[in-house]
This record gives structure tokens, C-alpha cells and sequence, in this order.
């Protein structure tokens, strides 16, 4: 029996496009340049249906975030309360930096050059949401291109209210604590989500690498990681109350890098707080290999505490940080390990995080993402 695929939200994008975000003083491409993008789009869409030319592609599919040059820096665009002038460095922690200088020491040289010159937009007031048009034409065209292309599903990252706090550091002088900021954000990023949600068919995924990554990323809230994960998830679960459950969707991951990763969460304690999410689906990294045994983790949470049968698990079958291609017969391996711990009909496969989070910044190339992508297509479809 087959099991359905999708993949987590960003693709690559072309030179050409990347040289026109690199450009943009906002992070996303204005209508101005709305045939560029709808054509990028539009080929995002193509490859995800018929990965390498292939007659079968994934079930749920992304418009791939072309128009923005990451998850998160289209943001300071679509709020009033960032500064035009003042930015704050982008924090990063020691611990994380000690893990690149461990197993990735380019990166990590990099990185620590990057914590004292990459900057964003600083937080000069409190936050309000402006956005909602641009949120809700991506998503109309989105649904559009989907439907031409004959993609059965099409779904709409937005970023979550919780990592918000580690890319855009709260400023004490306009919210007072950690929570404070967290909870205004919910407030206000509930416009994007309804935006979202108020276009047809389409369904919204809430970005929130925060539940799992924000143990080595967040470095100002103040607080320790597992005790702020309770209100990260309730910040969510406050955003979209009273929105359709079944058309959302929300993404945790451990970060896109290639590096040991043995400074991450423990998926034992992470996974009871996301199981609290208000949502239809989470999607969550389970090929990286230091965290492909969380299916264990996770077949004995259910066997304890049951699994809802309204709630499906995206599980990443396909890594995105190493070049390495999975044959079908691993990802069917890893998708059957997924549907033993929640049932067959809870279960999808996806990928660990987007191929593309940042324009022009990725581990595989363009070629390598078709190939594992066939393979999460056919490995779906192959017999038990």
C-alpha cells in the first residue's frame, strides 16, 4: 500500500533569481518582477511532480519559497516595528560554534565571522502585522500554478511566532521578556495565517525549527531551552485557534547544516510538547542519522500514550545535508518503520528541511534533490 510524499518547502532557486533576492531590500521580489518568479515557481512545482521527468512526484507539493530569499528574511517586509536604519548582529552560540570547530571547522569559522558582521533589521517597536496581501496573492498563485500542473495538494510555509525570537533578537526596550515577545508575535501572525487560510486549497505550514533547534540557536530568551518549549508550542496553538486544524501543518527540525549535530534536543522530551500542537500534521527530521532512531523514540511514546488519528506525521525519509541518494528500498525501510509507530494512514514522507532555506545557500545541488526526491516517490510506492 502506498504512502503519500511531500517535501518540507524550499527549492533551489536559479541564478538569475538568486542575483534578483540578492538584490531586494526586502527579502521577497515585488510584483515587479512577478513573471520571474511565477515562472520559478511554476518549475519548482514541475520538479516536485515529476522529479528527473518521472510519471510520479510527490502528493503534496511547495511553490518552493522563489519569491523570498529565506524563510525568515521577508519578515522585517511585511511588519511595522523594524528599524529602516538600525540592525543587530544575528546570534549564535557557543555551543554551536564549538560543534562546527568539532566536525565541520570551515563552517564554523564562518560562522563565528558571521555572528560579528551578518546583521538584521533591529526590533524598534512593538510589532504589527502589515502583511496580508502579499501572504495571501502567494498563496492564490500557488494554488493556481498547483492546479494547472495537476499537483493533487499544494502547501504555504510561513514562519512561526517562535523562530521569529532567534533570527530577529527582542529588544528589553519594547517587550520586556522573552514570553512578552513571544506571545505578541503569536498575536500578530495569526493575520498571516488567516491571509493564508482564507485562500482555497491551499495548506499552511507554520516553519518552526524553534521546537527542536532553538537549543543551540536561541541565546538571548532568557530561559532554558525545555522550559520555554511549553509556551513556543502554545504561542502556536494560540495563533491558529479556531483555523481549520486539518489544513495546517507545522515543521520542527534541528537546523539545516552539515555538522555532528550532537549538541541537538532530545526528540524524548520534544516530542510530548509537539504532540500538543492544535494542527493536522507535523513534519519532523527523522533521516538525519543522529536522529533517524526517533521513530524508536517515538513508537514507544505511542505504545504509552496512543496516537490521535486525526494527526498525521510527515516523517523525513530523505536527508537533505548530504549528497548521499537514498535508494526507494531505504526510504520504503523508513517510511514502514514511521507507519509501525503511528499507523499506516498517519504516516507521509517527506523530507528533513528544505533543499534551499536561504537563496543560493544549500547542501545538494539542484541535480541531487531530483534524484532524492524519484526516490521518495518510488520508495513510496513500493510493495511491503
Amino acid at each position: 500500500m502506498p504512502y503519500r510524499t511531500t517535501m518540507t518547502g524550499s527549492w533551489f532557486r536559479s541564478k538569475e533569481l538568486s542575483a534578483l533576492l540578492a538584490k531586494s531590500p526586502t527579502g521577497e521580489l515585488s510584483q515587479e518582477h512577478e513573471t520571474a518568479y511565477l515562472d520559478a515557481e511554476r518549475a519548482a512545482i514541475r520538479d516536485q511532480l515529476h522529479p528527473m521527468g518521472s510519471e510520479i512526484g510527490l502528493d503534496q507539493v511547495s511553490n518552493g519559497e522563489q519569491r523570498l530569499a529565506g524563510y525568515t528574511n521577508y519578515l522585517p517586509n511585511r511588519f511595522d516595528g523594524f528599524s529602516k536604519t538600525e540592525r543587530v548582529p544575528m546570534p549564535f552560540s557557543h555551543e554551536l560554534i564549538g560543534e562546527f570547530m568539532e566536525s565541520n571547522p570551515a563552517m564554523g569559522q564562518q560562522l563565528g565571522a558571521m555572528a560579528s558582521s551578518f546583521s538584521l533589521p533591529k526590533v524598534v517597536a512593538p510589532l504589527r502585522y502589515t502583511g496580508a496581501e502579499s501572504a495571501a496573492r502567494e498563496a492564490r498563485d500557488a494554488v493556481r500554478i498547483a492546479k494547472e500542473e495537476g499537483a493533487p495538494s499544494v502547501f504555504q510555509p510561513s514562519a512561526s511566532p517562535g523562530v521569529i525570537t532567534i533570527f530577529y533578537p527582542n529588544n528589553p526596550a519594547v517587550y520586556p521578556d522573552h514570553l512578552s515577545y513571544l506571545r505578541a508575535l503569536a498575536r500578530e501572525l495569526r493575520h498571516e495565517y488567516e491571509a493564508i487560510l482564507d485562500v482555497p486549497g491551499v495548506v499552511l505550514q507554520i516553519d518552526s525549527p524553534d521546537l527542536a533547534m532553538g537549543k543551540q540557536t536561541a541565546t538571548d530568551w532568557g530561559m532554558d531551552f525545555y522550559d520555554a518549549l511549553p509556551h513556543h508550542v502554545d504561542a502556536i496553538n494560540e495563533a491558529i485557534r479556531g483555523l481549520p486544524r486539518e489544513r495546517i501543518r507545522v515543521h520542527y527540525c534541528y537546523g539545516n547544516y552539515s555538522a555532528s549535530h550532537v549538541s541537538d534536543a532530545d526528540f524524548a522530551r520534544v516530542l510530548p510538547e509537539i504532540a500538543r500542537l492544535k494542527v493536522g500534521a507535523i513534519v519532523g527530521e527523522l533521516a538525519n542519522p543522529h536522529h533517524e532512531g526517533d521513530v524508536r523514540v517515538l513508537a514507544r511514546y505511542v505504545k504509552e500514550h496512543g496516537w490521535p488519528n486525526q494527526l498525521t506525521f510527515v516523517g523525513g525519509v530523505v536527508d537533505v545535508k548530504t549528497p548521499i541518494v537514498e535508494t526507494p528500498e531505504t526510504i520504503r525501510l523508513r517510511l514502514e518503520q514511521l507507519g509501525a509507530a503511528v499507523g499506516h494512514s498517519n504516516a507521509w514522507g517527506g523530507t528533513d528541511c528544505g533543499f534551499e532555506t536561504f537563496a543560493a545557500m544549500q547542501n545538494v545541488t539542484h541535480a541531487v534533490g531530483l534524484r532524492k526526491l524519484r526516490a521518495l516517490a518510488e520508495g513510496a510506492r513500493l510493495p511491503s
